[in-house]
Parts: structure tokens; C-alpha cells; sequence
């Protein structure tokens, strides 16, 4: 029976591909299904199953809801002509909420993954009860009835808990490999002499692009949350310095520009743009660790960012063209895929052990990375370097969006406060890389230049998340960051092409 009724929607799917207004059907319908499918396997979950059930397949089963909904989220946001990012962020924005609303146990540890996984750490490394630990890590108000504490401690404590933790778990992984391959791939974008001769106008783009937003987002936080750290308003001002540079690529792709000066000096200083950016953030990461501003710390964090970047800059190349002849030893066939992925993972893990963020890594491993490091041979699997590891890219780096979405509580929405602060943030991010383009000389449409630099996407995401699981970044102001990289991500395209077609 349940095979003939998956028969019949799938020859439903088909029909309705092909009809106009049959996107928002489908959509409808296949959320339905993919939250009757998560509810599913978290309740079976929760039953803990018999002694041969393998734990692993519970995995197994997220992982494929979790690309399932990537999926569709990409087909609709196609379907609307928007980034495909802006799709799978929504689409685990729905998921998630249904879920959550439905009091599953997944479904709320994932909500509040950025206040368990402080909890989770020590449980790992104390050797402590949950009761115990829970009372340091949250509290009293969070222990209360129907807070975040209490919810997340009966979780933990409840049937089948060894199995919603592995889950939470591995999704939290599959996210963070989704990170590092999307940074590796912004980096396979360009190259060392590339950044180099892009001249001093896009070095200016870039510096005021970094330096305006991350005022304006520093005073802004201050003024709307006046009685919050002051690590927070660095996280907003670091958050609003970031620039999505694969949005603003595929826009001047898709309209033949890719060779005009402006998309030059927009691409151009969006590579320097991410490299200040990512500093900034391991900056602010530094001073979130240390529990307050510390010059010698910040001095220190910023020094060994300069040194890791730029020995990767001045020896990176060289050290690739080295390695190459032994890495061609080993497995001459696999080289172009293996050898950039161990490089990419290599300097994660180098960027973390000297305190920087690990995406810092991942991006510095393709800036150095090029086709010509891997003469043609025999015997070698063909296509580019992008080519052999999008496939890997376009499974995991969904995950981290979805994941991102899901913990958006749209509860949170209705709050006055909240929407006000997105709105402030949303005007403010874009002001501040408005005022990027204004150095970009004589000559140039500045105001190109600064629309080019307003996305937020995928990277403002990452330093929300990563501000986020540090606990810096609150439930409603996580909410607000999404919705100014949603409109940010949408606002951008559509200006972008309108102020190119002025000239």
C-alpha cells in the first residue's frame, strides 16, 4: 500500500513540474511529508529501539531528511529566481519551527544547540552527571519549569537520549565540514597574484568596507542594547563586516560583467574583504575566550592572524609545488581530490591551534591552490579542482544552512523588539557598505561598487553562528541577524542589476 501511494506522488511530482503555480503546491506538500518524516524518526528515536538497531542509521536518516529539505529549498528559491541560499536557510527556518512546535526532542536540542553544546562539553570532559553539570552551565531561571535548561536536561535525561545526542552531534559536524568546504571553495575562487594586483582602489573598497560596518554595527548594538556586553556589539559590528563575494560573483556572471572594472574591484576587495573580515572575527572569538578586552590578547590574536596569512601568502605556493611530487607517489589518480582536501583540513586544524578560526584555514588552502600545481597525467581522474570537490561541497555545505535555519525560533518574531533590531541592523549593513564604493576613484560606478558589497549570505551566517555557539549571540538576536542576511541576500541582486543597466 505505502509503496503504491509513494508511486502515485511521485507521478504527481512529475505532472506538476511542468505547470505554472504547481512550485508553491509542491512545496507545501513536500514539507508536510518531510516533517511527518522527521517527526517520525525522532519519536522512533525516542523509544531508544531493540539491540540490533544500529545507532548510526538514525544519522543516516537525518542526513537524508536534512539534503531532502536542502533540496527543495534550492528548487523553490530557483523557481523564485533568488540565491539558492536564501532556500535552505527558509527551509530549515519551517522544518525546524514545525518540529520544535511539536515538542520533539531533536527538534528542541537543535533549537537550542548554542546553549547545549556548553553542556555537552562538560559532561564530556568532567565525567559529571547532567543534573550536575546543567547547574553550573545554566541558570536558575533557564532550570526553571519550562526553560531552556529544564527542557534541555529532560531531554538528556529522558528515553533514548544516547541517540538524540549522537544525532545532534553528528548534524553539528556535518554543518562545521560544510563550513570548511565552502570557505575552501570561496578561496578556489581566487589566487594569491590575483588578490595582489587587484591595486589600492579595491584595498580601499575593502578597508572602509570592513572599518564602516563594523562601527556602525558596534553603535548600533550599543544604542538598541545598552545593558549587553560589550562582546556583543563587537559580534554585531564583525557579523555586518562580512561579504557574501559568491553572490555578487554569480550576478555579474549571469549578466556578462564579469571583466568590467567595477566587478574587478568588487571582487577584488571582497577577497581582501573576507580575509580582514575573518581576522576581526578570530579577534573577537579571542576577546569573547578571555571574557573581556584585553589589548595583549587582541595584539596578540592579530599578530599571529598577519604571520598565518601571511606565510601562506609568501610560502603557501611553494609549499604545494613541493609537496605535489610526493602526494603524486602516493595516489597519482585521487591526487586533485585528496591532496587539496587534506591541505584544506591540514590548515583548519593549523588556524584553530593558534587560535584563529578554523575557516580562516580553509580559505587561506585555496587561495594557494591553482590547476597549474597539477600537471595533466595519465591516469588521473580529469576536471578541475572545483569540479571533483562540489559534490562534497553540495552535500555538506546545505547542512550548515539548514542547520542555521532551524535554529531560528520564528517565536521570537513576535517580539516588537526584535524586529526593530533586524530593521536597525538591515539599514545599517547596508549604509556601511554603501560607503565602501566611495573610494573606488574616478571613472568608476561607485554605486555599483558599494551595492556589490551590501550581501551578507553565507558568510554572515557563519560569524552569526559561530557567535552563536559561544553563546554571545541571544535567540532574538540570532532572529534578527537572519532576517538583515535575508534581505540583505535578496536586496542585493535586484539593485545590482538595476544600477549596471544605468550605464
Amino acid at each position: 500500500m505505502s509503496e503504491k501511494v509513494i508511486a502515485s506522488f511521485l507521478s504527481w511530482l512529475e505532472r506538476a513540474e511542468g505547470r505554472r503555480g504547481a512550485p508553491l503546491v509542491v512545496v507545501v506538500v513536500a514539507l508536510v511529508l518531510a516533517a511527518m518524516c522527521a517527526v517520525a524518526w525522532a519519536a522512533g528515536d525516542a523509544h531508544g529501539g531493540g539491540l540490533h538497531v544500529d545507532p548510526f542509521a538514525f544519522v543516516l536518516l537525518e542526513l537524508a531528511g536534512v539534503i531532502a529539505a536542502a533540496m527543495i529549498g534550492r528548487w523553490a528559491a530557483a523557481a523564485a529566481q533568488q540565491p539558492s541560499v536564501l532556500g535552505e536557510l527558509l527551509i530549515g527556518v519551517i522544518v525546524g519551527n514545525i518540529g520544535y512546535w511539536l515538542g520533539q526532542p531533536l527538534f528542541v536540542l537543535v533549537m537550542h544547540l548554542g546553549e547545549a553544546q556548553p553542556l555537552f562539553a562538560e559532561i564530556w570532559t568532567s565525567g559529571l552527571s547532567v543534573r550536575e553539570v546543567a547547574a553550573r552551565v545554566f541558570s536558575a531561571a533557564q532550570l526553571a519549569p519550562g526553560g531552556i535548561g529544564e527542557q534541555v536536561v529532560a531531554i538528556l535525561t529522558g528515553p533514548g537520549s544516547s541517540h538524540l545526542v549522537t544525532m545532534t552531534i553528528a548534524l553539528w559536524m556535518f554543518s562545521n565540514l560544510g563550513v570548511i568546504l565552502l570557505l575552501f571553495m570561496v578561496g578556489l575562487e581566487s589566487t594569491v597574484n590575483e588578490m595582489l594586483a587587484v591595486g589600492p582602489r579595491a584595498l580601499a573598497v575593502a578597508i572602509v568596507g570592513i572599518l564602516a560596518p563594523f562601527a556602525l554595527g558596534f553603535l548600533a548594538t550599543e544604542v538598541l542594547l545598552p545593558g549587553a556586553p560589550i562582546t556583543v556589539a563587537l559580534f554585531m559590528g564583525a557579523t555586518l563586516s562580512a561579504t557574501s563575494v559568491g553572490i555578487t560573483a554569480r550576478v555579474f556572471k549571469d549578466l556578462d560583467r564579469l571583466q568590467t572594472p567595477e566587478a574587478k574591484i568588487i571582487l577584488g576587495a571582497a577577497v581582501i574583504d573576507d580575509i580582514l573580515g575573518l581576522i576581526i572575527l578570530a579577534i573577537v572569538i579571542g576577546i569573547v575566550a578571555s571574557g573581556g578586552i584585553q589589548l595583549g590578547a587582541v595584539a596578540r590574536i592579530g599578530l599571529l592572524s598577519v604571520v598565518f596569512l601571511g606565510a601562506i601568502i609568501v610560502f603557501g605556493e611553494r609549499m604545494v609545488r613541493a609537496l605535489i611530487p610526493a602526494m603524486t607517489a602516493l595516489d597519482r589518480r585521487n591526487l586533485k581530490l585528496l591532496f587539496p582536501l587534506a591541505l584544506a583540513f591540514t590548515l583548519s586544524w593549523l588556524a584553530s591551534k593558534i587560535e584563529l578560526a578554523s575557516i580562516v584555514g580553509a580559505f587561506a588552502a585555496g587561495l594557494i591552490l591553482n590547476e597549474e600545481h597539477f600537471p595533466k597525467q595519465d591516469g588521473q581522474h580529469g576536471g578541475t579542482i572545483e569540479e571533483l570537490i562540489h559534490p562534497l561541497e553540495a552535500i555538506f555545505a546545505p547542512v550548515f544552512f539548514v542547520l542555521m535555519g532551524m535554529q531560528v525560533n520564528l517565536a521570537t518574531f513576535a517580539s516588537m523588539e526584535t524586529i526593530g533590531i533586524a530593521l536597525a541592523l538591515t539599514v545599517t549593513a547596508v549604509v556601511g557598505k554603501l560607503l565602501a564604493g566611495m573610494p573606488s576613484g574616478k571613472g568608476i560606478d561607485r554605486l555599483s561598487v558599494g551595492i556589490g558589497m551590501v550581501p551578507r549570505g553565507e558568510v554572515g551566517l557563519i560569524f552569526a553562528g559561530v557567535g552563536k555557539g559561544l553563546g554571545v549571540v541571544d535567540e532574538g538576536l540570532f532572529s534578527a541577524v537572519v532576517i538583515m542576511v535575508i534581505v540583505t541576500t535578496l536586496l542585493a541582486p535586484l539593485l545590482l542589476k538595476w544600477s549596471l543597466s544605468r550605464r
